[in-house]
């Protein structure tokens, strides 16, 4: 397998780390809990959202908040995001159901687009399509910043480092319903493989 100098790696999780430290202010127009313009349902992360399922609404109207929005099946980049949120597009969308349709009066990145934007693809991916442009690494000890966790379908999530020698644990970065945004987080190397998680790289 074809393997990436170094500066890849670190250029990808410098994109993505910058997702999840972005700080920005949204107003009450960038709330919403209902249908948008086009009919579609969106609900905003915003601190005043609690769903059935999730609980994740975070971010708050005049404050400066920290990390994008994750929103359902978009890729925004931050200068897109940036100029959303001035123009009054809603900042996020966390369904509940997965089979709601995307919004495109909303702006923020779900896991796959926020892969796309730090992978430099050409177009949004969905997690299914991880297979068409990236390979498996069979062994953990393989693993280079910019690969990715990833259950086909489901998840995906950009490997930053191990959390410590033991390489029990990793830091990543990646876009969650649950948690309504784009952050750094600590998971468990078996309890990723355990749910059916697999590395992959990039192909070249």
């Amino acid at each position: 397998m074809m393997t990436f100098p170094n500066v890849w790696g670190k250029k990808a999780i410098e994109k993505a780390l910058a997702y999840a430290n972005y700080q920005w202010t949204a107003h009450a127009e960038n709330v919403l809990h209902g249908l948008d313009a086009d009919g579609i349902y969106v609900d905003t992360p915003d601190i005043s959202w609690t769903g059935e399922q999730l609980n994740c609404g975070w971010w708050k109207v005049d404050e400066v908040n920290v990390g994008i929005p994750y929103s359902w099946g978009n890729a925004s980049t931050i200068e897109e995001f940036e100029a959303g949120i001035r123009n009054g597009k809603y900042a996020g969308n966390v369904p509940e159901d997965k089979k709601r349709q995307v919004s495109h009066n909303t702006v923020g990145v779900d896991c796959s687009g926020l892969l796309t934007v730090c992978w430099e693809l050409p177009m949004k991916i969905a997690t299914r399509d991880i297979p068409l442009y990236a390979s498996v690494v069979d062994h953990l000890d393989d693993i280079q910043q910019g690969d990715v966790f990833a259950k086909v379908g489901s998840q995906v999530m950009l490997f930053k480092e191990f959390a410590d020698a033991s390489k029990r644990e990793v830091v990543i970065v990646d876009a969650t319903r649950s948690t309504g945004k784009v952050s750094q987080r600590t998971e468990n190397v078996a309890e990723l493989f355990a749910k059916g998680y697999a590395i992959y790289r990039k192909n070249r």
